[in-house]
């Protein structure tokens, strides 16, 4: 035992050496904290904040409620598929985005009574329909759910994977693996030596755009200009990955799951109920994408998320624009970032005149 001991405290130095580094350079933003406050107490101020990096969007939304001061005239519910709606667009200066990146159905409900309990109920809103919000096998590991659970208890319904209590473990333990990892610590030995440490905190600006990711005050997204400035070759390979990858809500679809339509359509009427008008979009994909999912038996499945929200939408009595079929949008392959989002100008081609009476 005492060879043991002896032995393990001759390596003790070296692992005091990886999680120092680790945690001061941190060249992914997983171990330090404090980095979305930031970032919100920039918003709240009425800025942009720029050079973002792996930002916890959940943690973010959580921190900007408790720092908002004005009303929300416009509140926009939604995975990354949400956040090119700007207020420009809406015509609502009021207008907040609160998408958060993957997010879901659950995600959506706890969001907006997050700011409901804050007192920040919106005049309306506009939910962006993923096709995975309808299926209980695609439903994001990272969702915020204490709202989502309380809303189901309210409204008889039966919540699906609620198992917060594990992934906060499962979140905390990966956390602590990458503080003593060693590639972590190669990645951070290397972020040091370029000095890039020295350029890593959000940073407050007044530009629509810049050449980093950014978060404006209207909670809309802007990418970084790589990603931005795509050419028409460049839009199509990154379509072709898509294909070729298959993303996550693919491989794991299964069939539209009853029980979230019916928390779908009790979500919107309890909204409605609030006073709030409500208004969904459906995202389109890229073209090439689009065909392929058309002419694949693995989304068949998928593609029938859009006459289903199609008869919510009607049996709940709300306006409905946007379509997965890009065509039906007027878009083109030059619209579109990647496979998936489409820009932000985009939004202006499908996004409805009138849409609420503003």
């Amino acid at each position: 035992m005492k060879r043991f001991l002896k032995g393990a405290l001759c390596f003790l130095p070296f692992v005091i050496l990886i999680v120092g580094v680790n945690f001061y350079a941190d060249p992914a933003n997983v171990l330090r904290t404090g980095y979305e406050r930031t970032v919100a107490e920039i918003l709240a101020g009425g800025e942009n904040a720029s050079n973002l990096r792996n930002m916890d969007d959940r943690l973010f939304m959580e921190e900007y409620v408790s720092l908002r001061k004005d009303p929300i005239g416009t509140l926009v519910l939604g995975s990354s598929h949400s956040m090119q709606i700007t207020k420009e667009l809406t015509g609502d200066e009021n207008t907040f985005c609160a998408g958060m990146t993957g997010a879901d159905l659950r995600d959506c409900i706890s969001a907006y009574r997050l700011f409901r309990e804050n007192g920040f109920t919106p005049e309306r809103v506009i939910l962006v329909v993923d096709c995975w919000f309808l299926c209980e096998e695609t439903q994001e590991p990272r969702a915020m759910t204490d709202g989502y659970e309380a809303f189901c208890k309210e409204n008889g319904l039966l919540p699906v994977q609620t198992e917060a209590a594990q992934f906060s473990l499962k979140k905390l333990t990966q956390k602590w693996s990458q503080a003593v990892s060693l590639p972590y610590f190669q990645s951070s030995l290397d972020y040091l030596k370029k000095g890039l440490q020295n350029d890593r905190d959000p940073v407050a600006t007044d530009s629509f755009y810049t050449d980093t990711d950014m978060r404006r005050a209207d909670g809309t997204y802007c990418y970084n200009q790589e990603l931005r400035n795509v050419q028409e070759d460049q839009t199509h390979d990154r379509a072709v990955n898509y294909i070729i990858a298959t993303p996550e809500f693919a491989k794991n679809f299964t069939t539209v799951s009853a029980n979230l339509e019916n928390q779908l359509i009790a979500f919107i009427t309890s909204m409605q109920e609030d006073g709030v008008q409500v208004a969904l979009m459906l995202p389109p994909f890229h073209p090439e994408y689009y065909t392929y999912m058309t002419q694949t038996e693995l989304y068949t499945k998928i593609l029938m998320v859009e006459p289903v929200v199609q008869q919510i939408a009607e049996t709940c009595g709300v306006r409905l624009f946007g379509s997965f079929d890009p065509s039906k949008c007027g878009l083109s392959a030059l619209d579109f970032y990647d496979g998936l989002h489409c820009s932000d100008q985009a939004m202006y081609r499908f996004y409805p005149e009138n849409l609420f009476d503003l």
